[in-house]
């Protein structure tokens, strides 16, 4: 066996082509296969989220064809941007995380930890407000804050409650609130920030001041709000949904940063966000001191006059076009389901405030769309002209809360500036909105915070 064995290796070797012809022979030559050159190609660089997520190429279109073929939204058309599940997260620079360290505890929205459903709307309603204070502003702060806990309780009914009907409801915003607000201080600042955006409405003299306290107030009760993980529960319940109701009516009584319907896109968003807070604490606060909003079913706890209730004429033509509307043009397929679900939820609405005077309340008029907000809030954004009909229509509900003085003007400043955004051949889909908004005789302001 072994001599066989040496037999075939010396066949094999004889058999293999030598490795050198000669002492000047060039090196071996390696397994030389000739290939065709590398045809370059286009790499798609500014592709959208979807097909990224897909690992596939994109044609860059608004929508790209990948996306309409497999009919999901492409977020080169206002679609979300989904991140790639290999994507790895970018360790923060040197600088960046220097420079974060060194900013402000006044400016909003800079917690990276926060779970607060308010602080990016609050963030970009209030980003460009001055919240510079001089010296003397800061150690006159205490006694400020004392005459706007003084202001509070003297004012509570307009401030916050303007239904003379209803005593139980006014003594749990005047005493209970208050009590609340001592135990769980970003309660605190935001009483104190509302109550001087109030103070500041009946003296414009001292507009600018006040303003900024009140600004300064909510920064702090934002950052508070934020720090506070822990569950929700007995101990929090009422004081978290204190909060997002002070928050709410802050948010539209603070001038906005943002163009009125960037501002009203933010606005859905922080009130989608105190929908969560209702429901998460509704077992809790409906059985404590505030018993009395919920025996009301909430949505009476914080009720508008009921002579702002009125029934306008060509509410039926004012709505009945909006679902032939929103079929004129093409849509993306998710993008026509949110504006005729949020079509749909507008008609129950208007028969809720205005075919049933005194049915409707403030947090029924404010907590809509129910469904799809931040869908809708994106449309809005992205001045689709089908959203833009549909919010116009919605300015006309909100128009009843316009006696409020932390609403006054918001429905107007909306529809102006729908109106100027809409291109025009859509205009025509909103006289009727704009007839029941802007045509319409000048209603001033009483010093209370009341139309007169």
């Amino acid at each position: 066996m072994p001599a066989e064995s040496t037999q075939r290796l010396h066949r094999a070797q004889a058999a293999a082509p030598s490795s050198s012809v000669g002492p000047e022979s060039s090196p071996p030559a390696t397994n030389t296969i000739s290939r065709a050159p590398r045809v370059g190609h286009k790499k798609s660089r500014k592709g959208c989220a979807q097909c990224k997520k897909r690992h596939v190429k994109c044609n860059e279109e608004a929508p790209c064809s990948n996306c309409v073929r497999h009919k999901v939204a492409c977020s080169l058309a206002g679609g979300p941007h989904v991140t790639r599940e290999d994507a790895k997260p970018r360790p923060p620079s040197v600088t960046s995380s220097s420079s974060r360290s060194h900013s402000t505890s006044h400016k909003p929205g800079d917690s990276s930890r926060s779970t607060s459903p308010f602080h990016a709307p609050y963030a970009a309603i209030t980003g460009s407000i001055d919240r510079s204070m001089s010296e003397a502003d800061m150690t006159g702060a205490r006694a400020l804050d004392v005459e706007l806990m003084h202001h509070y309780m003297l004012h509570t009914k307009y401030i916050l409650f303007q239904s003379p009907d209803a005593v139980d409801i006014l003594r749990v915003w005047q005493e209970e609130t208050p009590r609340i607000a001592f135990r769980h201080e970003y309660v605190l600042h935001a009483m104190l920030g509302f109550t001087a955006l109030h103070k500041a409405h009946l003296e414009p003299e001292r507009l600018p001041k006040l303003q900024t306290f009140a600004v300064d107030h909510f920064d702090k009760a934002f950052r508070l709000y934020r720090e506070d993980s822990s569950p929700f529960g007995v101990d929090n319940a009422e004081a978290r949904f204190v909060f997002s109701w002070l928050a709410t009516f802050f948010s539209f009584a603070i001038p906005p940063s943002a163009l009125p319907i960037d501002a009203m896109a933010e606005l859905l968003l922080l009130i989608r966000g105190v929908e969560i807070i209702v429901s998460s604490t509704w077992q809790w606060v409906s059985q404590g001191p505030y018993a009395p909003i919920f025996a009301r079913n909430i949505k009476d706890g914080i009720t508008a006059p009921p002579d702002a209730y009125h029934s306008l004429e060509g509410i039926d033509m004012g709505l009945g076009h909006l679902d032939y509307m929103i079929g004129v043009e093409a849509m993306l397929p998710e993008d026509r389901r949110v504006c005729v679900a949020v079509t749909t939820e507008l008609k129950r609405l208007y028969d809720g405030v205005f075919r049933s005077p005194g049915a409707g309340s403030i947090a029924y008029i404010l907590c809509f769309p129910t469904q799809d907000s931040p869908a809708f809030a994106s449309l809005i954004k992205r001045r689709v002209p089908q959203a833009l009909v549909i919010l116009a229509h919605y300015c006309v509900v909100l128009d009843v809360l316009n006696t409020r003085w932390w609403m006054h003007g918001w429905p107007a400043r909306v529809m102006t500036d729908i109106v100027s955004s809409l291109p025009a051949q859509w205009t025509q889909w909103i006289d009727w909105a704009v007839q029941s908004i802007l045509i319409k005789p000048h209603c001033p302001i009483s010093s209370d915070g009341l139309l007169i």
